[in-house]
């Protein structure tokens, strides 16, 4: 008998958790999707996706709450074949050095590298169950130097400097990752989801090349 692999999903509002749940889903996996307390309540009001998925209220700058999510994961399916880390935040658009408020920078590194690291580090181990278990970090390609370095890229200046670094920052700890992993089974990559064709700020739109690209690194072999 063929048992469904579990995939847990990250959320903090950006549009794009829901549709990384349906998405595993419809491709045969048990998902459980953690959201941020603003992200959990408009997830809360789509009642025609609860029963689907397992929707789950998660702090993700607090130790203790993902080791909760690590017990509702066990409690509920006794392992985990693919953490999808999609927790995110952006703000400070267009601010140049001196409105830049510190402050904000840490609460955002916070979220954007922090908290995939200290998940990462929490749910490891609930990988050992798992024949062929994935870590997918979302990114962007305004953390990627050379893309941003190129005036011809549509994002190139824009002004988003704590966001952009961390992004920076999260494809350097995915490479590492990758590499600290490389012994183990558990797979490691980056995933940029945003359609850059129309270079607009506040896309979430995820073009067919895009999607093609997500079923390439969800999908798996099924034993005969």
């Amino acid at each position: 008998m063929n048992v469904k692999r579990t995939a847990v999903v990250t959320d903090s509002g950006n549009g794009l958790g829901r549709t990384f749940a349906n998405t595993l889903l419809k491709n045969e996996y048990n998902v459980i999707l953690a959201a941020t307390q603003d992200s959990f309540d408009n997830l809360s009001i789509e009642t025609d996706d609860l029963h689907k998925y397992k929707l789950v209220r998660t702090d993700f700058t607090s130790d203790e709450s993902v080791f909760e999510l690590k017990n509702t994961i066990i409690n509920t399916f006794g392992h985990l074949d693919l953490l999808f880390n999609n927790v995110e935040k952006a703000n400070g658009f267009g601010q140049k050095i001196e409105q830049i408020n510190i402050e904000e920078v840490k609460s955002l590194y916070e979220m954007n590298v922090f908290a995939v690291m200290r998940t990462v580090k929490i749910l490891k181990s609930l990988f050992e169950k798992s024949e062929d278990p994935r870590i997918i970090n979302v990114t962007s390609a305004m953390g990627d130097l050379n893309k941003m370095s190129d005036e011809s890229f549509c994002y190139s200046n824009y002004c988003m400097t704590a966001y952009a670094s961390s992004k920076a920052a999260l494809n350097m700890y995915t490479h590492l990752q990758s590499k600290e992993f490389s012994p183990s089974r558990i797979s490691v990559k980056g995933f940029d989801p945003i359609a850059l064709k129309n270079c607009t700020h506040n896309s979430v739109v995820i073009c067919n090349d895009v999607m093609d690209e997500l079923l390439e690194l969800i999908s798996y072999k099924k034993k005969s």
